[in-house]
């Protein structure tokens, strides 16, 4: 209120004083203001208000936003786990194979001795079988991995803005259609 007093002191010595004269121009001048200073004096409180709302609002949706960032990061934290133990896996195939090839030359040199061929061609064909399988456990787990690193580039072109993703996100995208 003290302000509303100022001004009407104010506004009275420059009437007085004949700093303005009362023209259509000055008058609008006046509504204008009084407006203003209306719309300041009643509506302050619900425009606050309003802004509070708003910002209560983009803040819990930053949130969640961020929670569910939060949690598509953890599963793919757990992803490069077992990508990074991959290497500990590959050594124990590889030991596993040694150890195995190790005991069917052994093996065979058993036979040599003994000359037990039937025994030899039952061992090469369990051997042959085991190789096949191998090979299909290798191909499986190389197109899991693959798969795996394929929807961390899905993941990253989607949900980040890095150039190189967005433009293999892109790419692919193009094949598809190229597809259908």
């Amino acid at each position: 209120m003290k302000f509303v007093f100022s001004f009407i002191v104010f506004f009275v010595l420059i009437i007085t004083n004949k700093f303005f004269l009362f023209n259509e121009e000055f008058l609008i001048l006046l509504s204008f203001i009084s407006f203003c200073f209306l719309v300041y004096e009643k509506l302050t409180s619900l425009i606050e208000l309003r802004f509070f709302e708003k910002s209560k609002f983009i803040q819990l949706q930053f949130l969640t936003s961020l929670n569910s960032i939060s949690e598509k990061l953890l599963e793919k934290q757990k992803i490069t786990l077992q990508f990074i133990q991959l290497p500990f896996t590959f050594r124990a195939l590889k030991k596993y194979y040694l150890i195995l090839s190790f005991n069917f030359l052994n093996k065979i040199l058993l036979y040599l001795n003994r000359k037990e061929k039937n025994n030899f061609l039952l061992n090469l064909i369990r051997f042959n079988h085991l190789e096949k399988e191998f090979l299909k456990f290798i191909t499986l787990l190389i197109l899991k991995k693959s798969f795996i690193i394929n929807s961390i580039i899905k993941f990253y072109g989607i949900n980040l803005t890095i150039k190189r993703f967005q433009t293999i996100n892109l790419i692919n995208k193009l094949n598809l259609l190229k597809k259908i």
